[in-house]
């Protein structure tokens, strides 16, 4: 959730950057990892965008202000002439640009981007728009590469797409998490582009279900695509929910998985692709292939997973064609689970939420916190796999809203027992306003008249040992055998 304190922190920060890093940057060796040799035109954006966003992580930037920022620095790179200003390959798809001076680039603009607006007068109006934005959930992560030699999870949270980008609409916050394999070229390009894949849709406003839904295909497509050309041969899972304020929108393919709380009950929302499943293997034996177990169902003896964006030598047999699925909110929403298959091989869907909702009672509520305990146990239960955690709450669901604390004003320095009478209630709560006002002034509070008596039928559940601070008040008394 954004706020002021964020705000102050983006300006703190952004001052401290320039000042530690002036008239250094064109001097300095790129440190913007890159992954692929050439980047064609339509993957640009996303490149940049998640170059920028690597590099102010490692300089500790602010979150929000990191997402923001980084994208106004993409719009920079994407809008100079690609043929003018970096070096060409030719390739049967068209044009490519060298990764390499594409990634430099961006490392400049983040230098100079900054020190422009850390020399306005102030911020400019997008960033406070997007920052101060009044999100009504709040999400927080946790991953953890664990017993694997290599880190092959991607998670992403934005809470607010259309506002980062943008975009006309109402919010929608995009929340997703990727779980690659055989390399990372498939999970780290779904992670720089899926997103905006989906928002590129002319249904994106009115039909999100169906946006995400093209956007997986275009992803895959362009994907493979450049797995041809470059000869690679990974793949990834997605999993991935958006929310606006009338409905969840969750779509998906292989095996990680989102799940719903409400009112603390878990509640399915989808159903991972695997190649077990009656309607997927049918799928691919109609296609030609087999489903066969080698250790585990597998695709052509292969892959344990039948639905994936990438592995392009896989084709047709593990599809790239999601399923998305909407539901409508009706207000008894607490969280929502994301996760990559790390997780549920341990830890049932069920209990995963039992286990946020004892975490949440106890401690209270805490994003970041709450997904790490769930990580924490699927570790300690043994999970060889790489875990990745996303909970995004919700801000009024009955969860939430039962753990805040009492505002002052409303705490009882007396809790009155549901079991008793009006008179003895009316009582309490008379004495309970006469010991706030003491602890508020000096003055003595008004004594009551004589009549205003106790009787001991009337308070057997409100004795003095129960609570012992009525035998301070002056004008209270409460002992057996002082009724009238």
């Amino acid at each position: 959730m954004a706020s002021d304190e964020e705000m102050e922190g983006a300006v703190t920060w952004l001052k401290k950057f320039c000042t530690d890093n002036t008239d250094r940057y064109e001097k300095e060796e790129n440190p913007l990892r890159v992954v692929a040799y050439y980047v064609a035109s339509q993957e640009i954006m996303g490149a940049c965008m998640n170059w920028a966003a690597s590099y102010l992580h490692k300089l500790e930037c602010p979150l929000n202000f990191a997402l923001v920022l980084s994208y106004h620095i993409a719009k920079e790179v994407e809008l100079l002439d690609s043929s003018q200003n970096f070096t060409q390959h030719d390739t049967d798809q068209g044009s490519q640009t060298v990764a390499a001076e594409v990634a430099r680039c961006v490392f400049n603009k983040v230098h100079q981007v900054c020190c422009r607006w850390h020399a306005a007068p102030e911020l400019p109006y997008f960033v406070k728009e997007y920052m101060l934005d009044d999100h009504k959930i709040f999400a927080g992560a946790c991953a953890d590469q664990n017993r694997r030699k290599k880190m092959e999870d991607r998670h992403i949270c934005i809470p607010n797409l259309n506002n980062l980008l943008q975009l006309e609409g109402k919010r929608v916050s995009y929340h997703a998490v990727y779980d690659g394999h055989g390399g990372i070229d498939a999970v780290q390009y779904t992670l720089q582009h899926l997103h905006l894949n989906i928002a590129k849709s002319t249904h994106y406003l009115l039909e999100p279900a169906r946006a995400i839904e093209e956007g997986f295909i275009l992803t895959d497509k362009n994907f493979v695509q450049k797995a041809n050309r470059e000869n690679l041969r990974s793949g990834t899972t997605s999993v991935v929910i958006m929310i606006t304020s009338t409905h969840l929108h969750v779509g998906w393919v292989g095996d990680s998985q989102a799940i719903l709380a409400r009112n603390s009950t878990h509640i399915d929302i989808m159903t991972p692709h695997k190649p077990d499943r009656e309607d997927e293997k049918k799928r691919i034996e109609d296609l030609g292939g087999c489903v066969v177990w080698f250790g585990a169902w597998r695709v052509n003896g292969t892959l344990s997973v039948s639905r994936a964006i990438g592995d392009a030598s896989h084709k047709p047999y593990v599809s790239g064609q999601p399923d998305v699925k909407s539901l409508l909110l009706d207000g008894t929403e607490d969280f929502v689970v994301i996760a990559c298959d790390g997780l549920w091989d341990v830890i049932p869907p069920w209990e995963a939420v039992e286990l946020v909702v004892d975490y949440v009672k106890d401690f209270g509520v805490d994003a970041d916190a709450t997904a790490k305990h769930l990580v924490t146990q699927a570790v300690d239960r043994g999970s060889q796999d790489n875990v990745t955690v996303i909970i995004v709450f919700f801000e009024d669901g009955p969860l939430v809203t039962s753990c805040r604390p009492q505002k002052e004003e409303e705490s009882a320095i007396f809790p009155i027992p549901i079991a008793v009478s009006p008179e003895a209630r009316a009582i309490l709560e008379r004495l309970d306003r006469s010991v706030r006002g003491a602890q508020e002034s000096p003055e003595p509070a008004a004594k009551p008249p004589p009549d205003q008596v106790i009787r001991e039928c009337e308070v057997r559940h409100v004795t003095a040992d129960r609570y012992p601070n009525t035998s301070r008040d002056p004008h209270v008394r409460v002992r057996a055998g002082q009724c009238p």
